[in-house]
């Protein structure tokens, strides 16, 4: 990385061809390389397991008929608090 940043034009120039646009023909008027929170995309990948989660459970209510007793959902319902009680106990969801 410390090589990307260098005052090398040579190394200069090629990070500059991977940082352009790339389809259309002018310059960016902005910075291409925007600064992206990884505690975002940590809480879009919850999003989506979450999402994932609720789907399959829905589903499972038409597959089998034992799927749709009481004990089932609360189970369920158990592995998906502790697994979110787990990661705000750990840190892993602060968004900041």
């Amino acid at each position: 990385i410390e090589k990307l940043f260098s005052n090398n034009s040579h190394i200069n120039n090629s990070f500059n061809f991977f940082v352009s646009s790339f389809e259309c023909g002018f310059t960016a008027s902005h910075n291409v390389n925007s600064n992206f929170s990884s505690s975002f995309l940590l809480l879009l990948v919850f999003f989506v397991l979450l999402d994932v989660e609720v789907v399959l459970f829905l589903n499972s209510g038409l597959e089998s008929p034992h799927y749709g007793s009481y004990s089932y959902f609360l189970f369920f319902l158990l592995v998906v608090l502790l697994g979110f009680f787990y990661e705000i106990y750990w840190g892993l969801i602060r968004y900041t």
